[in-house]
């Protein structure tokens, strides 16, 4: 017999020894729950006329923290966060601004993304012009 003709005799039955134990699955049905998790928002609440102003001061240092390298992808997301919160109050009653909307939010996303401050001055200056057309 073989050295390569022994191994294989020998290394078989501790294969199939460790094939045998892997195939006992165990199921806690303790575990099982028919519940689905609690979920919470973190969106902000209020009207258009109060997360407006909001939004406004978060654009407004967006590029300060895309300069500094700090805060800009949080400052981003809260953007985008109070555009969740007003979108269908601005949609009901301004449907003409939303794109318009759209366009600051994906520029804030953008400066913070690929660290574009002139993105998050442009977002700001675009964004003055819409609160000021909304709230008119």
């Amino acid at each position: 017999m073989s050295r390569r003709t022994r191994w294989a005799a020998a290394a078989l039955p501790l294969a199939l020894a460790g094939i045998a134990a892997c195939s006992g699955t165990t199921y806690d049905e303790s575990l099982v729950t028919d519940a689905l998790p609690a979920t919470t928002s973190t969106l902000p609440t209020g009207t258009a006329a109060e997360l407006l102003p909001r939004m406004l001061d978060e654009v407004a240092g967006l590029s300060a923290k895309v300069s500094n390298g700090e805060g800009a992808h949080d400052a981003a997301s809260r953007v985008e966060q109070y555009w969740a919160a007003i979108e269908d109050e601005v949609a009901a009653t301004r449907p003409d601004l939303v794109e318009d909307f759209l366009f600051v939010v994906s520029r804030c996303r953008s400066a913070a993304d690929f660290s574009r401050p002139a993105d998050a001055d442009r977002a700001y200056r675009n964004l003055e012009s819409l609160v000021d057309a909304y709230l008119e």
